[in-house]
C-alpha cells in the first residue's frame, strides 16, 4: 500500500471538535438518484476520500492509499474506503445535524471522511429546489478543499450525476484518463526539520519543541517503569473515549449572518479606498465592539499553484491588538492590515506553524488534545496544551475567511443560490468566525462552545 505521512496536519487526528460543514440551497430540478450517483462520483475523484488514516507501532500516522493500478471505478467498490463516505436524507433542521453529527467520531481508519445531508426538498417560492449540508473531517482536506469538492458534486449533478461536465482541468492537476477522473491529493510537508534547519526557519523558539519532547519522553519512561498506565501511543478507542469524555456535558452553539449584497457593496468600496482587506475590515469592526486586546488567529490558504486538489493545504497567521479609541476606525483598520501584512509577506511567519507542530513528538501532539478533551493526564501534555493555547487561554477570534468562491454557482439549469461555511470549534479558539462569498451571498458564521 502507498502511505502518505500525516506531518503538519497530525493536531487534527486526534482533535475531538475537527468538523468543517458548509451547507447550501440549489435552485433547479434535481432527484435523489442524480444526487446520490453526483455525491458517489464526487467522492471517487478525489483521492484522498480513497485512503484511510493508520497509526504504526511507533505512534506514526499515515494515509493509506490503495495501489496506484486500482482504478477509479475498483475505488468504488463496496470493500473500498470510499464507500465510508455517505449521504443522507432525512427531515431536519441543518443546526441540529451538525450537532449531532460533531459528536459522532468520524472512522477515518476505515475512510470516513465527509458525510452529506439533503434536509429540505423543494422548499423554494417555486416548489423546487434543495437544500444539502456537507460535513468534513479536517484531514479529509481544509474550507477549500470543501469548496472544491462541492464544485465536483455541481458538475456531476448537472448531467444526473452521470459524468463530470467541469472542462478546466487536465492530466497535469493529477487526473488520469478514465470515466472517473481522480485528483491526486495534495498536503504540505514540514520539511526539513533537523535541530539547525528548525532553528533557522522558527528562530530561539526551535528549542520549545526539543524541550517537551525529551520531558514527554522521560515522563513516559517513568511511568512505565514504575508500572503506570504510559500512554506513548494512542489508538482510535482512545479517540472514542475522548468524544464521550468531551461532549458528555457540552454543546456548540452556531450563529449565521448574511450581510445584504449592498452592505458589502459600500463596505468594499471602503476596503479599497483605505487599501486593506475585507477581513481586516471585520477584524477592526469586532476589536471595537470587544473593548479589549484580542488574540486574534488566521487561517491562510497555502495553494500557491492554485490547484484544486483536497488536502490540508493551509497555514495560519496571528496578531494580538486592541482597538485604539483615541484614532478613527479607518486608522485601526490600517494597523490590523499592516500587522496581518507583516506577516502574511514573510515567508517564515507565513509558514511558522507548520514546521514548530511537526518538531513535536507525534503522541505528544495527540496527548494535548486528549488533554484537552478530559481523556489524558499527563505534566508534560499540560504544561504543553496551555503554552500552546489549549486550555484556558485560547485565541479570543479564530477567522478563517474564504473570500470570494472561485466556483462558479451556476451549473447549466442549476444555481447555488446559498452558500455558508461552518468551520470547526478547534481546541485551541474561542470564538471561530467563517465567512464565505458566493455570487452576490456573503454569509458570516460564529461558531463556538457554549
Amino acid at each position: 500500500m502507498n502511505r502518505v505521512y500525516i506531518e503538519t496536519e497530525r493536531q487534527d487526528l486526534f482533535d475531538v471538535s475537527i468538523v468543517i460543514a458548509m451547507r447550501f440551497h440549489i435552485s433547479g430540478n434535481v432527484t435523489e438518484s442524480a444526487i446520490r450517483m453526483a455525491f458517489e462520483n464526487a467522492v471517487r475523484s478525489h483521492e484522498i476520500l480513497s485512503t484511510k488514516v493508520v497509526i504504526d507501532a511507533e505512534g506514526k500516522a499515515y494515509y493509506e492509499k490503495p495501489e496506484k493500478e486500482n482504478s477509479a471505478n475498483k475505488l468504488a467498490d463496496s470493500d473500498s474506503a470510499s464507500s465510508s463516505n455517505k449521504i443522507f436524507f432525512e427531515v431536519n433542521d441543518w443546526q441540529s445535524i451538525i450537532h449531532r453529527e460533531e459528536k459522532k467520531r468520524f472512522k477515518i481508519e476505515e475512510g470516513e471522511f465527509i458525510r452529506g445531508f439533503v434536509y429540505e426538498s423543494g422548499s423554494d417560492e417555486s416548489g423546487e429546489g434543495t437544500s444539502i449540508l456537507f460535513i468534513m473531517h479536517h484531514l479529509g482536506g481544509d474550507g477549500k478543499s470543501l469548496v472544491y469538492f462541492i464544485e465536483t458534486f455541481m458538475n456531476y449533478l448537472v448531467d444526473d450525476g452521470s459524468k463530470l461536465l467541469s472542462s478546466d482541468r487536465s492530466d497535469k492537476d493529477g487526473l488520469d484518463n478514465s470515466d472517473v477522473r481522480v485528483l491526486e491529493m495534495r498536503t504540505i510537508p514540514a520539511g526539513d526539520i533537523s535541530d539547525k534547519a528548525l532553528k533557522d526557519r522558527v528562530g530561539p523558539l526551535a528549542l520549545v519543541p526539543k524541550i517537551y519532547n525529551k520531558k514527554w519522553l522521560k515522563e513516559m519512561d517513568s511511568k512505565e517503569e514504575a508500572g503506570k498506565n504510559a500512554k506513548r501511543v494512542f489508538t482510535f478507542s482512545d479517540l472514542d473515549e475522548a468524544y464521550d469524555e468531551y461532549w458528555k456535558d457540552r454543546e456548540s452553539e452556531i450563529k449565521e449572518y448574511v450581510i445584504a449584497p449592498e452592505t458589502m457593496t459600500k463596505v468594499l468600496e471602503k476596503c479599497k479606498e483605505w487599501k486593506i482587506g475585507f477581513t481586516a475590515y471585520f477584524t477592526t469592526a469586532f476589536l471595537r465592539r470587544m473593548a479589549r486586546k484580542l488574540d486574534i488567529g488566521y487561517a491562510v490558504d497555502a495553494r500557491e499553484d492554485g490547484n484544486k486538489s483536497m488536502g490540508n493545504q493551509a497555514t495560519g497567521i496571528s496578531i494580538k491588538y486592541a482597538y485604539n479609541y483615541d484614532k478613527s476606525f479607518r486608522k485601526n483598520a490600517e494597523k490590523v492590515q499592516s500587522l496581518m501584512s507583516n506577516k502574511l509577506e514573510d515567508d517564515g511567519a507565513r509558514n511558522f506553524i507548520l514546521p514548530f507542530m511537526a518538531a513535536f513528538e507525534p503522541t505528544l501532539v495527540d496527548a494535548i488534545n486528549l488533554e484537552h478533551a478530559g481523556a489524558f493526564r499527563s505534566k508534560t501534555s499540560k504544561s504543553l496544551a496551555n503554552m500552546l493555547g489549549y486550555g484556558k487561554k485560547t485565541k479570543d477570534l479564530s477567522i478563517t475567511n474564504l473570500t470570494k468562491l472561485d466556483i462558479p454557482d451556476t451549473y447549466g439549469s442549476l444555481k447555488l443560490d446559498y452558500f455558508s461555511f461552518i468551520p470547526p470549534v478547534v481546541s485551541y479558539g474561542r470564538n471561530i468566525i467563517g465567512l464565505s462569498t458566493l455570487g452576490d451571498c456573503t454569509v458570516l458564521t460564529i461558531h463556538r462552545i457554549k
